[in-house]
């Protein structure tokens, strides 16, 4: 999950790599294909609405819950924050393991063909998430 809200995750990857490019102009990724699926908040808060408004089409079930167009390596995401934070260097770190070893696709086709589709793009999320960082004095913390 990614993009602003009030006590908001720095630890993950999409907010993570735009807070580290807006205030270190660097980020080093080990394992850079290794794939992971991205959803904005207020896309899941539309799921949760979605589901109350249908909860006789999909009870009984489980859903995956991802933006399908957001399916995408951590270098993808290095590189789409590039374009929108372009002072940024991408280190690739060879040597180095991610501690998370999550790589997967995920099909968010079961969701979508009950009717919820996640529509906000990735790089709205990370513009945002550039302004935030920029121009914010809060200091986040997280302490879970």
């Amino acid at each position: 999950v990614f993009g602003y809200s009030y006590r908001m995750r720095t630890d993950l990857i999409v907010n993570n790599f735009v807070e580290t490019a807006v205030n270190k102009g660097k980020l080093e990724i080990f394992e850079p294909n290794f794939r992971r699926n991205f959803i904005h908040i207020k896309d899941v808060v539309n799921a949760f609405l979605f589901a109350i408004k249908n909860f006789a089409k999909i009870k009984n079930n489980v859903y995956n819950l991802g933006l399908s167009s957001a399916n995408i390596s951590k270098i993808n995401l290095a590189n789409k924050i590039k374009k929108i934070i372009p002072k940024t260097k991408i280190i690739v770190n060879k040597k180095g393991s991610d501690p998370d070893k999550r790589d997967y696709f995920v099909s968010n086709r079961k969701v979508e063909k009950k009717g919820f589709k996640a529509k906000i793009p990735l790089e709205k999320g990370i513009k945002e998430l550039k302004g935030l960082f920029q121009n914010c004095k809060i200091k986040f913390i997280n302490n879970y």
